[in-house]
């Protein structure tokens, strides 16, 4: 079973548009599906979608769906006949605000491009540039009369139809949700995303305008926000506290900004969610030779073990799944780069070194987490186990970045999904209950059905006790996995299953068992010794330990409940066993576990 504690999110499109790819690249590592709204239509990534949550259930393996917003973008418009021009340097450029045809120059006429900006000419001012496809063609403004805005091309490039366009030296001032992205989100609702990737992101006050809308739609999607400008970096504490989530955009944030500057950027993004403790995803061009070569080049497996060193949550594949030749393989390689990075001695000597700094925001929660994970290192448990209807309690923990797995068990399957996210979180599903014990043990014995943890392995438990407490996590427990707490010389069972699991109630006599039994299942009862004046109590109770003699023969034991499994002279085990403690008593070993088992 893999481990891999980075999480990887993966672009859907024509490439992984298919079964037999979009199976290969959940079995391989991809945790979070990403679909781009800049491309496409609502009916095409409704197919998408439908086909990752119907391979996510027929392989077994839960995948988030993430919804990618166009944002205040600004696009060229349509070259005809879907074909390309190419601009040489030095050539005049007219672009316009229109939707007028994106034509090449000509014997008379000068090139033309048209942007979906209306404001633009009377905006932008001699000495601005305008950047189009990630910055593949760069123009210089000269002039604009209000109509026309009067360029010259930088350098020489081809492109084609609905390219992305940057502007820099002008903040355009765009509303963060076009009517276009308002009825994507809508739409996103309806399939039941669990994440936004908000674009170009500027400003705390964005996020809380979409969360907002979202919350009007009645969603409870994540939102992570894409830091794409220099705006967006400048404000990144702020957006961080306000975000579920940051994405380093690293494509148009390399327009915007001086190439070089990116690694600090990168760096700084990252430290900064790491304070807030808000996962960071790492994005764009991380193995982008891998759209046309089966194996990356030495500069881009490095790049992504950097930021997996840095610290990032998450690292991403765009154009590697969405149109890449080779999108199941790209997966592969992040996968095996991500837990090779984790496994060494650097990277664990890195992240210890690196913990979050306290803040002023200092919550219960957040000291019961660190609590958490201080103990689990401590004792050198194999993992932490949470218990949670949120999700919260498990993130709060794993920005300590802890080297035990963070099994975080719900009954909530948006929750699950949306955990997948975070840095070492392993998200079980659970079946909801309404006791704060039954919440525990349930969650353990999840935990040992998924091979997460074994019999006699140290775990710590982390968790909000009673169900509804306002304080999210308020109690920490070390636990040893089937911990043998007596044990018996004899025993039997009414039925086939040998052990039955319950809570203790202890009585000294029947008349003590009346008041002391909840007449709920699951409840075992310690007495004594045994004699027919326990008959009527035995029929209430799924489990007896008797401490001394049995004087009711197996068979009447069998006649009075058809479900009862016993076991006798346990010895002092009324010392040992506290009253409302879960235990597992297995008849025909003769021995009482702490814990369902």
């Amino acid at each position: 079973m893999s481990l891999r504690k980075t999480k990887i999110v993966c672009s859907i499109g024509p490439a992984s548009n298919n079964d037999a790819i979009a199976s290969k690249m959940i079995r391989a590592g991809m945790d979070i599906a990403r679909f781009n709204f800049s491309h496409g239509t609502h009916e095409s990534q409704k197919e998408m979608m439908e086909r990752i949550r119907r391979l996510s259930r027929e392989i077994g393996k839960p995948v988030a769906l993430m919804m990618d917003s166009k944002g205040p973008e600004i696009r060229t418009g349509i070259v005809p006949d879907n074909k390309t021009i190419t601009i040489h340097t030095g050539e005049r450029v007219v672009v316009t605000a229109d939707d007028s045809p994106v034509t090449a120059a000509n014997g008379k006429d000068a090139a033309h491009i048209s942007l979906s900006w209306r404001d633009l000419p009377n905006r932008i001012k001699p000495g601005h540039k305008i950047l189009v496809a990630d910055g593949l063609l760069e123009l210089d403004v000269e002039s604009s009369d209000g109509t026309k805005v009067l360029c010259t091309a930088a350098n020489t490039a081809t492109i084609g139809s609905k390219k992305n366009v940057n502007l820099i030296g002008l903040h355009a001032g765009l509303p963060i949700m076009s009517e276009q992205d308002k009825a994507d989100i809508a739409f996103s609702v309806q399939m039941n995303c669990d994440f936004i990737a908000a674009s170009f992101t500027s400003f705390a006050s964005e996020v809380h305008e979409i969360r907002r809308y979202i919350e009007s739609l009645g969603s409870n999607m994540k939102i992570i926000a894409k830091i794409e400008n220099e705006e967006g970096l400048d404000n990144i504490a702020e957006i961080a506290q306000a975000a579920d989530g940051v994405m380093v955009a690293r494509g148009d944030m390399g327009v915007q900004l001086p190439i070089e500057r990116i690694p600090l950027a990168q760096k700084r993004i990252i430290e900064e969610c790491r304070r807030a403790g808000k996962p960071v995803i790492t994005a764009t061009q991380m193995l982008d030779s891998m759209i046309v070569n089966p194996r990356p080049t030495r500069a881009e497996l490095t790049d992504v073990a950097n930021a997996i060193f840095d610290g990032t949550d998450a690292v991403m594949l765009s154009g590697e799944t969405a149109n890449g030749a080779y999108p199941a393989e790209a997966v592969e390689t992040m996968a095996r780069i991500a837990e090779t990075v984790e496994d060494s001695e650097q990277y664990c000597k890195r992240i210890k070194a690196a913990l979050p700094q306290s803040d002023a925001d200092v919550t219960i929660g957040k000291i019961m987490a660190q609590m958490a994970y201080e103990t689990a290192d401590k004792i050198k448990a194999l993992a932490i186990v949470v218990p949670t209807m949120s999700g919260n309690t498990a993130r709060m923990i794993s920005t300590f970045r802890p080297e035990q797995a963070i099994l975080a068990v719900t009954p909530d399957t948006q929750v699950q999904r949306q955990m997948l996210l975070n840095w070492g979180v392993f998200p079980l599903l659970s079946k909801a209950v309404d006791d704060s014990e039954d919440m525990v043990q349930n969650a353990v014995k999840i935990a040992l059905d998924n091979g997460f943890v074994r019999q006699s392995d140290r775990i710590i438990i982390c968790a909000g006790i009673p169900i509804v407490s306002p304080i999210p996590v308020n109690t920490i427990r070390v636990l040893l996995v089937g911990n043998v707490l007596a044990s018996g010389r004899s025993g039997g069972s009414s039925s086939e299953s040998a052990r039955v699991s319950g809570r203790i109630a202890k009585a000294s006599s029947p008349e003590e068992a009346v008041s002391a039994i909840r007449r709920k299942t699951g409840e075992i009862l310690v007495c004594p010794t045994l004699n027919e004046n326990w008959i009527p109590i035995l029929r209430l109770v799924d489990g007896v330990i008797c401490e001394g003699t049995n004087e009711i023969p197996s068979d009447t034991m069998k006649l009075i409940n058809t479900n009862i499994v016993w076991i006798n002279e346990a010895g002092k085990a009324a010392g040992t066993l506290e009253t409302g403690l879960t235990v597992t008593i297995d008849s025909k070993d003769l021995l009482i576990y702490e814990g369902r088992i």
